[in-house]
């Protein structure tokens, strides 16, 4: 009788540990609201399958114009709970700081939640803009498949390239960039 007496107390320490409110006393912290906020640029120029398409800026919730503001752009389709997301994300944005000044970088953050989506681009550093696509506007628009996807837009809207397969590195980025728009990046 004693060892059930322990086995039911032992089940019932466990079962309270296991709870979902905390102890008596104990508090626990909040998950604390994501504070990424990059702005966007609109984009000067419509792509081609996607329109003037307005969405909202991932960062400051400002409406924005997706397309190109005269010069090339990469567009960068993926979302928190995208595996290949999450390893593409360091290199998209090591393109971005060495060849920024070359190259445009808009993420869409694609059939994702908001706070969720910041929390991503906080946790991952992102310093170039991204905008909210809860529908997946620009991936359907573009006839990427699935995410992730990146799509190098002309300054004139066309769309000479899409990268539909996870694996982009920051080289590779650079040698599609370089041989889609007919630039030597420095």
């Amino acid at each position: 009788m004693k060892r059930v007496l322990t086995a039911a107390a032992a089940l019932f320490f466990l079962a309270a540990c296991t709870a979902e409110s905390p102890a008596p006393g104990v508090t626990v912290p909040e998950a604390a609201e994501p504070t990424w906020s990059v702005a966007c640029v609109s984009g000067t120029t419509a792509i081609d399958g996607v329109g003037d398409l307005e969405l909202d800026c991932l960062g400051d919730e400002a409406p924005t114009a997706v397309g190109p503001d005269g010069k090339p752009m990469l567009v960068v389709l993926w979302a928190s709970w995208c595996g290949p997301c999450q390893a593409e994300a360091p290199e998209v944005e090591a393109f971005y700081q060495a060849y920024g000044d070359q190259v445009d970088v808009l993420g869409v953050d694609t059939a994702d939640v908001r706070d969720t989506g910041r929390s991503f681009a906080e946790e991952f550093g992102m310093t170039f803009p991204s905008v909210f696509d809860p529908e997946e506007a620009v991936r359907i628009g573009l006839g990427v498949p699935g995410l992730p996807g990146v799509a190098f837009v002309n300054a004139d809207g066309t769309v000479a390239e899409v990268v539909a397969e996870p694996g982009v590195t920051t080289a590779s980025l650079a040698e599609t960039a370089e041989s889609a728009f007919g630039l030597e990046l420095a």
